[in-house]
């Protein structure tokens, strides 16, 4: 599994959402890394941000368990 989907994993697994810092430790990551990591899940759409904390991107959850059922 890679670093992206793990942090993509862990913010799905945290609704009420979750902030670097507190990423550092369960994903055994450093702050930068994650940051870039959630800048590109932002760029892609995959995670919204309001003040420091991330949010899985309504809908997107759905959308995956579509696209894996296609073939």
């Amino acid at each position: 599994m890679t670093l992206e989907m793990k942090v993509l994993e862990y913010i799905y697994d945290h609704l009420t959402g979750v902030k670097i810092s507190e990423m550092e430790v369960p994903l055994g990551e450093t702050r930068m890394m994650l940051g870039f990591v959630t800048r590109n899940l932002l760029d892609q759409g995959k995670i919204v941000k309001i003040e420091n904390c991330y949010f899985p991107r309504p809908g997107l959850r759905e959308e995956d368990q579509k696209n894996s059922l296609s073939p």
